[in-house]
């Protein structure tokens, strides 16, 4: 992974993967745009968003993300990823089981001055809808 893109792995490693408060203020604007699937925009704090990450990581334990690729224009930052977790129940009603499940997805960033202003998610929750459904009764 290039050093410049040394901030996209943190994110997901630290942010994501631990809710980690500290590494946010270090990248992101407080507030910033957070972005979801289906176009449904959102401007959160930094508390905001970190429960907003500490429910996903309630929900998903074990996490490993691998960043497959990292393309840079500008202030523009596009990330590809691919996860995987073990699924602790919560998410769309469905009781968990332990599943090891894996997500993949794409994160959009926006920085100015190095910062976060804007990120914008596309992830396979369909997908993972379907590997956590597929053997329920």
């Amino acid at each position: 992974m290039d050093k410049n893109n040394e901030w996209v792995v943190r994110w997901f490693t630290d942010v994501w993967s631990r809710a980690d408060g500290r590494l946010l203020t270090e990248y992101a604007t407080d507030p910033f745009n957070f972005h979801l699937p289906g176009g449904r925009a959102l401007t959160l704090s930094h508390e905001q968003y970190l429960n907003f990450i500490s429910i996903w990581c309630q929900r998903f334990k074990d996490v490993h993300f691998t960043i497959n690729d990292v393309i840079n224009d500008g202030d523009k930052t596009v990330a590809l990823y691919q996860c995987s977790a073990t699924y602790n129940g919560g998410w769309a009603r469905i009781p968990p089981k332990k599943q090891h499940v894996t997500m993949t997805g794409m994160v959009y960033f926006i920085r100015k001055e190095g910062m976060i202003t804007d990120c914008w998610l596309e992830d396979s929750s369909f997908d993972l809808y379907q590997q956590l459904t597929r053997y329920l009764d």
